[in-house]
């Protein structure tokens, strides 16, 4: 991990057996936050201590927070593309992500992370990046893009905060005055995102961001 020292402090760093953390100090404006870089054990035998080991650790923090890397998990069905599932193991991901409250930034580019570059290929979404919800209230307008797999059989993620340097903090505040609005509305049912294939909490939290970034345009 490395942390540009023109922009940021770095106040403490954290090595668990499946992460590396920093808490950082933001010289602009003095936020302060944590970032976590994960790597899941590869063997089954192995993900429960990884899943226990980080949801104890961001219970144990305080400030905002995001968390990036290779969980060697996936979410859903459709995160892989062959039927063979653990379903305990991802059923067991998603509870660690309800348990700390945590919301998953949603991706573009590449549909899955990562391949075992056989032939016909196994993919899977391995790769993935987590926050609080302190954090994206801070960086609302965050987003993240698969690059391209280039000497490994993954895929990197770059996030982009939606601003070279961080600024005065702003937080999104609904007002009651629109619902007075003409059409506010009917708006608000356009914007509406379809359901998604996953359980409730992600999908609000995937309408809440989605209906924040539209409000705020």
């Amino acid at each position: 991990m490395g942390v540009d020292k023109e922009l940021a402090i770095v106040t403490a760093e954290d090595v668990g057996n499946f992460y590396q953390c920093f808490n950082l100090t933001m010289k602009a404006d003095g936020f302060q936050w944590v970032i976590f870089n994960v790597y899941g054990p590869a063997h089954d035998n192995r993900k429960l201590e990884f899943l226990e080991e980080i949801q104890s650790k961001v219970q144990s923090v305080e400030c905002p927070m995001i968390l990036g890397g290779d969980f060697n998990l996936v979410r859903r069905i459709e995160e892989k593309s062959n039927e063979n599932m653990n379903v305990q193991m991802m059923e067991a991901f998603n509870e660690m992500i309800n348990n700390t409250a945590l919301r998953e930034l949603q991706m573009t580019g590449s549909r899955f992370t990562w391949t075992n570059g056989q032939n016909p290929p196994i993919m899977c979404v391995l790769d993935r990046v987590l926050v609080s919800n302190a954090w994206e209230d801070k960086f609302s307008l965050t987003s993240v893009v698969t690059g391209p797999r280039l000497g490994s059989d993954h895929n990197p993620l770059i996030v982009d905060t939606g601003g070279n340097v961080p600024g005065q903090q702003f937080y999104f505040r609904f007002s009651a005055h629109w619902l007075q609005q003409e059409g506010f509305r009917e708006w608000v049912r356009d914007k509406w995102p379809s359901r998604f294939k996953y359980d409730p909490l992600d999908h609000w939290h995937v309408i809440s961001s989605k209906l924040r970034r539209a409000i705020k345009g």
